[in-house]
């Protein structure tokens, strides 16, 4: 089951010429043009390898190659095209386009499976214009109601609804609802783990304890120029406390832990007026749930205290708790084996960031198939990830997926 690396590689750089960014990545967030033409290249793609498509009302594709039996549930793989406003050629392409090329190696081979292989684009995996993110997945799960997610807007006020729409994805195959016999997905890591250890394929275990969330700072409006220090409640001064002290327990916990604020908006936002209102959002990740715990009690106190000393108000508007998903072990043997019998060094692991395998993981078995990235780094421009990773990636993934489907 060794796919063509170089059909594989070409696909990858031909996608990233789509939504080209600045310096060599991406700019392809979810329902832009770029999504649209990005979409509609992996479904000419998919056509020529003789795949059947549908496309859901979250603009979810999946990309049918029947099995023996068309009555027994499929084996789906994939991941997502959009990316980050500055997001690299790799994370979530691999995942759709090794797929995708499993597949043409089955085809290539004249191998038919008894179960049918699809493959899958989710919808906003990335949650970068549209909140929250893995939204397609989530939908397609019960996780998220679709009126929910059609609702949502972007900073532009344009709504989620309204885009899928405009680009053409709004699609008539019913949402979800249907069951599915294993969910495979092939990433790059996004951390230095594999690359560091000189180790080529992640078996993934299992997520980690995480929490997002969005803060309020609240201030008085009044002149910059005129008003006496003692009097000045500057709602940005106490967001850049409260950043700060984010920052130092993020460093207090590592490695164990992360934290950083991401996100800031200030009201009015103009050069004169001090802001009456600031919000921000910040997310940890841990390993263990008692850091998560600690981490969180102490970035509540640090609000108590800078509140006390500014007199400022601080209200948490949203705090999103995510418990680690599990994934199924006996896919992560099979990733395992896979990788041996392919000659490739493989190793167990967990993942930090979010995937869509974590809402299939509560409908069907799930595996998340890890491959090593420069530097272990990712949601930028310079993402990269070699080629002989890629197919080696892809090849294990196209072996999981035959055994899956032959089943």
């Amino acid at each position: 089951m060794q796919v063509n690396g170089e059909r594989l590689w070409a696909d990858l750089m031909s996608l990233g010429q789509i939504g080209a960014g600045q310096a060599g990545g991406h700019d392809r967030q979810a329902l832009c043009d770029a999504d649209g033409d990005a979409r509609r290249l992996f479904m000419h793609w998919c056509r020529q390898a003789g795949l059947s498509l549908t496309v859901d009302a979250m603009g979810n594709i999946f990309a049918r190659r029947e099995g023996t039996d068309p009555s027994l549930p499929p084996v789906l793989a994939g991941s997502h095209l959009d990316t980050q406003a500055t997001g690299g050629r790799f994370d979530g392409p691999l995942g759709v386009l090794g797929a995708l090329e499993a597949v043409r190696t089955l085809n290539d081979a004249g191998i038919a499976t008894r179960r049918a292989i699809e493959v899958v684009n989710w919808t906003n995996e990335e949650g970068c214009r549209f909140f929250p993110g893995l939204m397609g997945s989530a939908v397609f799960t019960g996780a998220l109601a679709l009126e929910q997610a059609h609702a949502a807007t972007d900073r532009a006020g344009r709504r989620f609804g309204e885009e899928l729409r405009r680009i053409g994805f709004l699609g008539e195959a019913p949402m979800g609802g249907r069951p599915v016999d294993t969910y495979l997905e092939l990433h790059i890591e996004q951390g230095p783990l594999l690359e560091r250890v000189g180790v080529t394929i992640g078996a993934v275990t299992q997520s980690c304890w995480s929490a997002m969330l969005d803060v309020a700072v609240t201030g008085q409006n009044s002149h910059i120029q005129s008003t006496p220090m003692p009097q000045r409640r500057n709602a940005l001064y106490g967001a850049a406390l409260l950043i700060a002290a984010v920052e130092r327990c993020g460093y207090a916990h590592a490695p164990d832990g992360t934290a950083s604020t991401v996100v800031i908006d200030a009201w009015p936002n103009n050069r004169i007026v001090l802001p009456h209102l600031v919000t921000l959002s910040f997310g940890l990740v841990c390993e263990t749930e008692a850091t998560r715990t600690a981490m969180l009690a102490e970035i509540d106190a640090a609000m108590a205290r800078i509140g006390a000393e500014t007199g400022l108000g601080f209200e948490t508007r949203l705090r999103r708790l995510r418990d680690p998903f599990h994934f199924d072990a006996a896919l992560v043997a099979a990733t395992e084996q896979a990788a041996q019998a392919l000659g490739h060094s493989v190793m167990r692991m967990r993942t930090r960031p979010g995937h869509d395998a974590f809402n299939m993981s509560t409908v069907c078995p799930t595996e998340l198939i890890f491959v090593p990235c420069r530097d272990g780094l990712s949601h930028n421009e310079a993402e990269w990830c070699e080629p002989v990773h890629c197919a080696a990636g892809a090849s294990v993934l196209a072996a999981v997926m035959l055994e899956r489907a032959n089943r």
